[in-house]
């Protein structure tokens, strides 16, 4: 994944945060407490507007800010950018409590972009970046300083350079593994073998996917770069193998198989070697997930009788059940904090979305009545869920707060089965 950013690259650091950090926004700031943000388009024609489009998506897509109109943006046509530059008193006039101002210029043949954030009441440059980068980067310096708003306002940097791992229908009867950037653009495939491939887990460093693929016929776990060419195949050609989760750690891949009887969960390297089996169960266990430090295995069986959720150490034993309530408890996704689980479930019907302690305690809903949703996935800070919902129709991707505020559909077309990548910057 490193390999994506290289024709990327930052020219010079203007201004950094120097003074004592303030929290503008609290993590947990209630969804309804939305901060007003002005983001104008930057000073350089159509590509300054393009960048600044970038960014107010990604503000909203936070669930963290309310963006101000255009309306009340005519004034910094007539604006500079420096500090001496800007009114300030006018932003803080229509409600703004942050700005960000910029400008692109052409230089042989590449961008200078330069971008800053400014605290209006304060009359101070929060955040002061320029960029060099060529065209076809502009969506990446864009969401790199889409994460630095999020560092300085929040005190946790933002995830919108991160990616997102799906299967999507493509073709009459193939299902395919893509990729794409968190806010649903620039979705290229990962696999291209026109048969069934589904389960997509990315590796740590964001460079692999795992992945279930019918292509030689029965499903197996495979390996794949994101970039293509490598493909290795991890399981034994035996059973079901299926619902495959990378640990944290590295090593080794988790994964249900019923080679050798009902599905029980079994962990192998990404190599292939050393396969370990992790519980011996006579009903199904499925759709593992790790912790963030690779200790425990969050996981879907039916030894209660319906599909609940259970807790296992990464070695094997010790299992703890978690849920009691609803019919079918599946495909749970530990926080990359630790602090949730969320999981799809079905108590009316059709699955939704739910959150919970790791004890199992503290359950809440995030979706109802909004078609079935299904497979959450964290972003890498805990703040935003990724999930499929068939709210439109055919089912497609869409990410919210974490605490079920702000759902928005991010996918062009459809997809399922997702996986938030990595933070690599």
């Amino acid at each position: 994944m490193r390999t994506m950013f290289k024709l990327l690259s930052i020219l010079i650091l203007l201004f950094a945060v120097t003074a004592e950090a303030r929290i503008y926004i609290p993590v947990n700031q209630p969804s309804d407490q939305l901060f007003p943000i002005a983001i104008p388009d930057l000073k350089g024609g159509g590509k300054g507007r393009k960048i600044a489009e970038i960014i107010r998506n990604d503000m909203r897509l936070s669930g963290y800010f309310d963006v101000l109109p255009e309306s009340v943006l005519g004034i910094a046509g007539k604006e500079g950018i420096a500090l001496g530059d800007i009114r300030f008193s006018y932003w803080a006039g229509v409600g703004a409590q942050a700005l960000v101002k910029g400008q692109v210029e052409s230089k042989g043949g590449q961008l200078i972009i330069t971008i800053r954030l400014f605290d209006p009441y304060g009359k101070e440059m929060l955040v002061g970046k320029q960029y060099k980068a060529d065209s076809s980067n502009m969506r990446k310096v864009a969401h790199r300083f889409s994460n630095e708003i999020m560092e300085a306002l929040t005190g946790v940097r933002g995830v919108f350079n991160t990616k997102i791992a799906f299967a999507a229908v493509s073709g009459k009867k193939s299902k395919e593994i893509f990729v794409m950037d968190m806010d649903g653009y620039k979705p290229f495939s990962v696999t291209k073998n026109k048969s069934i491939n589904i389960s997509p887990s990315f590796s740590p460093n964001g460079g692999s996917v795992v992945f279930t693929s019918y292509m030689r016929g029965n499903p197996d776990i495979y390996v794949s770069k994101i970039g293509g060419g490598s493909l290795r195949r991890l399981s034994s050609g035996k059973g079901s193998n299926l619902t495959p989760a990378w640990s944290p750690l590295g090593n080794p891949i988790a994964f249900a198989s019923s080679a050798n009887s009902l599905a029980n969960l079994y962990t192998v390297s990404s190599t292939g070697r050393g396969m370990h089996r992790l519980t011996r169960n006579y009903n199904i266990d499925i759709s593992p997930s790790w912790s963030p430090g690779g200790e425990s295995i969050v996981f879907a069986s039916e030894r209660a009788g319906g599909l609940h959720l259970f807790k296992t150490s990464a070695a094997g034993g010790g299992t703890e059940r978690l849920t009691f309530v609803g019919y079918q408890n599946d495909m749970p996704d530990w926080s990359p904090m630790g602090d949730k689980i969320a999981f799809a479930g079905r108590d009316m019907g059709t699955f939704d979305i739910f959150i919970m302690n790791p004890d199992g305690s503290n359950i809440q809903r995030l979706t109802i009545a909004t078609g079935s949703n299904e497979h959450p996935t964290f972003s890498p800070d805990g703040r935003l869920i990724a999930f499929s919902s068939t709210r439109e129709g055919g089912a497609s991707l869409y990410i919210m707060r974490a605490d079920g505020t702000n759902q928005t559909r991010v996918s062009k077309g459809n997809g399922i089965l997702p996986d938030w990548g990595p933070q690599v910057e």
